[in-house]
């Protein structure tokens, strides 16, 4: 095995040093036409095209067609000259990352005599050299809408479901999508998510690939979404925006919406450096009071007392009112700093760098951030923080070798980190619950019970909790991932009719993760209840086995005490590694466009096993896994084939199918677990078991998830200005991830079939069906509008890789599922509609020239969830979350229909964007309101699955609510925290019922 591993090594490591002189994505367009006489059609031959404010250009071949390949996404000007005839200029002529752009021209004698002819081009409504479905989104298109985040732009696009604020594409799970910035990877492989985000004024164009992309994409099951940054242009622009919804205090109504406390600005600088170098900065700065939108009822309780059952005495008070104003959660601000920048420059005609930055910083703190937690941690002062840093350079080289021949080579560096700390101590964890450090530090310790034990939380009622102002922080953590890669793109068009694109890419990463659960526990361990007895260790490696333990302190890349790094060996980072190699040949003809291609993925996670799953080799005396016995999870080899072709009948109708392989590797967090320590809690034959319901996973069973994809459509534009698009697909969705028991083979000491412990397993399947629409309406008489519409029906045995922990919670209940069934985040009917009615200058007179009005309606059919039985026992709840118990723990729930067959109401949601444009000499003015969710609709969009309503959870007519009714406060509290705010839904589901209520942003850009 070791053998045929190492041949493997040897064989990967050699096709990529084979294809590292020719290693990213292919992030610049091509250009394709043809020149031809006015009057006779005739084709021009040696005609010169060029592209304004680059050096990049053509001539007209034999038959007056030109190409012109690794031209950047952008807005350009055309120009073509021929002699004895007059010259063209189209302007607007936008060309998108990794498609084909065609402009032909037909040129008047100079015989003639007419100027030369300007032109200002339109977007086509027909994508005739598109052999998949691609969604652009243009600048042009993001400044007018009403909302900001490249999620939320992205779900307006037809086949994407925006469900608890996660994006589905086309029945894809959660998070199976990449994310590509200027070609390069944001995507994290440690929870599979957007790891760079891009400010919204710095994007010259988002692309979404909602499957069917070919050969060259990969990394992800559902689609690909990539993001051009802007460039410089040939002048001087810089722009200044800010916008606010901070016109009232917290809880106070301002034209009746409540303020979240927004404030956003942002400012963009570009131009040229002399005639070779052109840049673009951009930098945000964004805070909000309440960083969560939600719909808030006020309560104000002053009278509560303690109840004495936490062991504080009875009837003392509390330590202020238990009070709530309207649509706030206090102590739950955000700070939100981001940069990006590009700098272009042109060595000479042929060979041009591009490179690409991006930094962030945020902050807030993590104690507050539901209704849940903000009630609970309502008197709690101390702030537990969360700061993440994000930083992207990326530095690629485009050799143009001749005019139909280039490369491009690319290396890229990525940084994440993040840690969860108190402000007061920082990395110093151990000193979290020591009462002297707090002390020292001038706090109030008065009430604390022990020198390393908080004080008792208040309970009022019956046994509701709030956390003491004096309560410590128990836990930290800390976590980074980063990453150095690089690709190579070669690219060459054989003849006029035959492109050749082969390349590939290598992504290396190093992990570290840090957890402490309980900074007092570790003090308690290491020093005795009152300080006073040191414990001794008779060597490093019992320390750190125990002092974890009984700390519940999950590591690799850092020590046990989290303070030094450690680079090597079992503890040491994780290094996954991501290859891949694509040939693709594109045919492009009048009437045929076809394109072939051939992916090769690698994906080597590097996962620590043990060497025998059955019986692993042990440290007995401390329960422990023998390091030194650990090996590595084996990498996984595809081989995936693409097949994209388009027919264009007409200049207006494309007809297009697809087929295709996709792979890509669960999240890797759920994967590496805790490090060693974790592994040896979960695969001990002491410690592990049979039982997965509360957290015990084990890992390295798991593989890549496939997807098999088909997909047909039509392009039709009916008019000048009119097009729709209609695409029909179907997924077959295999190895999905979900959890199981894992089982003797029969080699070993255990019989065949005996359970050993539970782990990732890929054992669920599904499928996805559904018919897209988008109808295009080209702006005239001052409107244009958009409209997506999708149908789908998403079925498989589990709506994400969790759905079965009650059935690996108790042998005597288990149950996998083996038929399919509507899933989670199934909605079968979702659209958009994008109506923008708006004057040019100079037309409606001075009052309404400039002024324009875009509004954005939102529309889905709901999506399913299963109703159950209302709770006939408390169970492991109490009296303040029974109504959600079988929410939250699954294992006592009752349905009283076949899984998934009901679905939450249809959804109707209107966003505004009223704005006045307003030319001066030198400087542009805009000013403009957005509104979001203009009615201030509740909208449901998730329901209690006891009553099947928003509204009732059904405990308070239970006879068993009884007793607790008549506890003096208890049915007013109640209502007021679930019926009315849902404090129970929040805890069991971390989501809400409701959208967010109606938002009103005034905002004012200056351009110049």
């Amino acid at each position: 095995m070791r053998r045929r591993s190492m041949l493997r090594k040897a064989l990967f490591t050699g096709c990529a040093l084979f294809l590292l002189p020719a290693l990213l994505l292919a992030q610049d367009g091509k250009l394709r036409g043809t020149v031809s006489d006015r009057e006779s059609g005739d084709p021009l031959i040696g005609a010169n095209v060029t592209i304004g404010g680059t050096t990049l250009g053509a001539a007209t071949d034999l038959n007056g067609d030109y190409v012109v390949l690794g031209v950047p996404a952008g807005v350009y000007t055309l120009q073509v000259s021929y002699i004895g005839y007059q010259n063209v200029s189209i302007s607007n002529v936008r060309v998108s990352a990794g498609l084909t752009t065609t402009q032909d021209f037909k040129l008047a004698s100079s015989a003639i005599e007419v100027a030369a002819l300007e032109v200002v081009a339109e977007r086509p409504l027909v994508q005739r050299n598109t052999t998949n479905t691609v969604r652009l989104t243009t600048t042009e298109d993001i400044q007018n809408l009403p909302i900001r985040g490249l999620q939320n732009i992205v779900a307006l696009n037809a086949g994407t479901v925006q469900q608890d604020g996660v994006l589905y594409v086309r029945g894809g799970r959660m998070n199976e999508v990449a994310y590509y910035v200027d070609g390069v990877t944001a995507t994290n492989p440690l929870f599979n998510t957007e790891n760079i985000s891009v400010v919204q004024e710095a994007i010259e164009e988002i692309q979404l690939q909602s499957g069917g992309f070919t050969a060259e994409h990969g990394g992800a099951n559902s689609a690909i979404v990539r993001t051009t940054i802007r460039t410089g242009g040939p002048a001087f622009k810089a722009t200044v925006d800010y916008r606010t919804d901070d016109f009232a205090k917290a809880g106070e109504k301002f034209l009746g919406t409540t303020s979240q406390g927004f404030r956003n600005v942002v400012v963009t600088l570009g131009g040229p450096v002399g005639s070779k170098l052109r840049y673009f900065v951009t930098g945000q700065h964004n805070y909000l009071r309440n960083r969560s939108a939600t719909f808030i009822e006020p309560f104000n309780f002053s009278n509560l007392v303690d109840d004495g059952l936490t062991g504080r005495p009875a009837g003392g008070p509390l330590p202020d009112a238990v009070a709530f104003k309207r649509n706030f959660l206090p102590n739950n601000q955000r700070y939100d700093n981001q940069g990006q920048g590009t700098l272009v420059y042109n060595l000479s005609n042929a060979l041009k760098f591009r490179l690409t930055g991006s930094y962030q910083h945020q902050r807030f703190p993590l104690n507050h951030s539901s209704f849940y937690s903000a009630l609970n941690n309502l008197f709690w002062t101390r702030e537990q923080r969360l700061v993440t840093k994000r930083g992207l350079g990326s530095l690629k080289l485009t050799h143009l070798i001749n005019p139909t021949t280039f490369y491009e080579v690319n290396v890229n560096y990525t940084d994440r980190n993040s840690k969860t700390f108190d402000p007061v101590f920082g990395d110093d964890w151990i000193k979290y619950g020591d009462r002297r450090e707090h002390e020292a530090a001038g706090e109030d310790v008065s009430a604390w019970r022990g020198l390393f034990e908080g004080p008792i939380a208040y309970s009022t009622i019956f046994r509701f909790l709030f956390t003491h102002p004096q309560t410590p922080i128990n836990g930290y953590s800390k976590d980074s991932q980063t990453s150095l890669g690089g690709s190579v793109d070669f690219t060459s068009q054989l003849n006029k009719n035959i492109e050749l694109k082969v390349g590939g890419r290598l992504d290396r990463w190093t992990m570290r993760s840090y957890s402490v659960g309980s900074s007092s526990g570790a003090l308690i361990y290491l020093f005795g209840a009152d300080g006073s007895s040191p414990r001794t260790f008779p060597d490093e490696y019992v320390r750190r086995v125990e002092l974890a333990d009984v700390a519940d302190i999950s590591y690799y890349g850092w020590d046990v005490d989290g303070v030094n790094k450690i680079n090597s060996g079992p503890n040491g980072p994780q290094h996954p590694v991501f290859g891949s190699a694509y040939l693709q040949s594109k045919l492009e003809y009048r009437d045929l466009i076809l394109n072939m291609g051939l992916r090769y993925e690698r994906i080597d996670a590097k996962i620590l096993r043990p060497a025998n799953i059955e019986d692993p080799a042990f440290d007995k005396t401390n329960d422990y896994i023998k390091e030194d016995e650990l090996i590595q999870t084996d990498p996984y080899d595809f081989l995936l084939p693409r097949l994209n072709f388009a027919f264009p009948v007409t200049a207006n109708t494309v007809f297009y199918a697809q087929y295709g392989k996709y792979i890509q590797m669960p999240n890797l967090n759920d994967l590496y677990r805790g490090g060693v320590r974790t592994l040896s809690r979960d695969v001990s034959t002491i410690t592990r078991s049979l039982y997965g319901f509360f957290g015990q996973y084990v890992g390295y069973t798991a593989k890549p998830e496939r997807t098999d994809q088909f997909e047909l459509g039509i392009r039709q534009a009916l008019t000048d200005n009119f097009a729709f698009t209609v695409t029909a697909f179907y997924k077959d969705l295999n190895d999905q991830l979900r959890l199981d028991r894992v089982l003797a083979d029969g080699t070993g000491n255990l019989a065949a079939g005996t359970p050993i412990f539970v782990g990732w397993v890929n054992n669920d399947f599904g499928t996805s069906k559904g018919l897209e629409m988008t109808l295009e309406l080209r702006r005239i008489k001052r409107m244009a509008a958009r409209v997506n519409y999708t149908l789908s029906n998403t079925r498989g045995t589990g709506s994400d890789s969790r759905s079965t922990r009650v059935a690996v919670s108790d042998a005597t209940i288990s149950s996998y599922p083996t038929l399919t069934y509507n899933l989670n985040y199934n909605q079968a009917h979702r659209g958009t509609v994008v109506l923008d009615y708006r004057f040019n200058q100079g037309d409606g007179g001075p009052i309404l020239q400039g002024l324009g009005l875009n509004a954005l309606l939102t529309f889905n059919s709901g999506h399913n969830y299963t109703k159950i039985n209302e709770p006939y026992n408390l169970g492991q709840a109490n009296p303040w979350n029974v109504g959600t118990r079988a929410t939250q723990d699954p294992r006592g729930r009752n349905p009283v229909e076949p899984i998934n067959s009901s679905t939450t109401p249809w959804n109707f949601n209107v966003d505004l964007t009223l704005d006045k444009l307003v030319k001066l000499s030198s400087f542009n003015l805009k000013f403009y309101a957005n509104v979001l969710n203009l009615f201030n609709t509740r909208h449901i969009i998730n329901l209690y699955e006891t009553t099947g309503t928003d509204d009732d959870d059904g405990w308070l007519k239970s006879p068993l609510a009884a007793q607790y009714i008549a506890i003096p406060n208890y049915l007013d509290f109640y209502q007021a925290i679930n019926l009315e705010n849902r404090w129970g839904y929040f805890l069991a589901t971390g989501n809400d019922l409701w959208g967010s209520p109606r938002q009103i942003r005034f905002g004012v850009t200056v351009e110049y």
